[in-house]
């Protein structure tokens, strides 16, 4: 990292966020706000505290992380963030995550028209058993009675939402055609993350193995009267497996990204950013 900056961020930069690739759930994330300080300290918003490029370095050494992205970060505080759930054409769920780094920082689930889908708590998968109908087809079992005594937070210290404020009628329609148009062109079952600042909706990034498989917190009442939390695993079955979906075709210029050198895959980002234009929204 110290290759690339310096001991100061660019003055044109709110701040920086600083993140391992190989690590998730905010694991070896950096936050680091522009208020730079004569001993090239920043205060780092996740948890608070001051830090150097040198403290970031040997907490990123202490996980162990071998690649990192930086990032510029936009306005003076976390903003919120929105996991759009897109699977078949259709955003099925949505994940809210509020008052990042304050103490009362919690998640929620929402669905197109804000209606809580987590009201009736989260749901985590026991072993593996049989359908009753049939005794050849697998399927995994929910296990309530443990599911009631695990009541501990949602992801790490994050525990449900009493309320969460709405997001304008504006952005929140323009981010269901994002999310919408940015599912279509992956084809299968995905979940696109956003966040908001100044009124301008940014593409966070992308995932297919929402909270590791560990557990969902999205439910909701069927015809029946029923709690149905297992809506969410229909739609993929619907759309096509094992997937959740049909894949596109990989864009030629992403073709063996994966085996691009390091300067080549920031070149190659370079290259897009240079030509997608920057939409105004809302009647910005």
């Amino acid at each position: 990292m110290k290759d690339c900056l310096s001991t100061k961020i660019p003055i044109k930069f709110d701040g920086i966020v600083i993140k391992a690739t190989t690590l998730h759930s905010s694991h070896g994330v950096y936050v680091l706000l522009n208020d730079n300080q004569p001993d090239n300290s920043f205060l780092e918003l996740l948890t608070g505290v001051r830090m150097t490029y040198d403290d970031v370095l040997a907490g990123l050494s202490f996980v162990q992380a071998t690649k990192v992205l930086v990032e510029e970060f936009i306005g003076s505080k976390l903003p919120m963030e929105y996991k759009f759930h897109v699977t078949g054409g259709k955003v099925q769920a949505v994940d809210v995550i509020s008052n990042r780094g304050a103490d009362c920082q919690c998640y929620a689930v929402v669905d197109s028209n804000w209606t809580r889908l987590d009201q009736f708590g989260c749901f985590e998968p026991a072993n593996v058993g049989f359908r009753q109908d049939d005794d050849n087809e697998k399927c995994t079992a929910i296990d309530f009675n443990a599911g009631k005594k695990n009541i501990g937070p949602v992801k790490k210290d994050m525990y449900l939402c009493d309320d969460v404020p709405r997001v304008n009628d504006c952005l929140w329609k323009e981010m269901h055609r994002i999310a919408l148009q940015l599912g279509k062109s992956i084809g299968v079952s995905i979940r696109v993350d956003m966040f908001v600042a100044n009124d301008q909706i940014y593409v966070q990034e992308y995932a297919t193995n929402h909270m590791n498989g560990l557990r969902h917190c999205a439910a909701k009442k069927d015809e029946n009267n029923c709690i149905d939390s297992c809506f969410l695993g229909r739609a993929w079955n619907e759309a096509g497996g094992p997937y959740g979906g049909i894949s596109t075709s990989v864009p030629g210029y992403l073709k063996n990204y994966h085996l691009k050198s390091t300067s080549e895959m920031c070149s190659l980002i370079d290259d897009v950013v240079t030509v997608m234009p920057q939409v105004q929204i809302c009647g910005r």
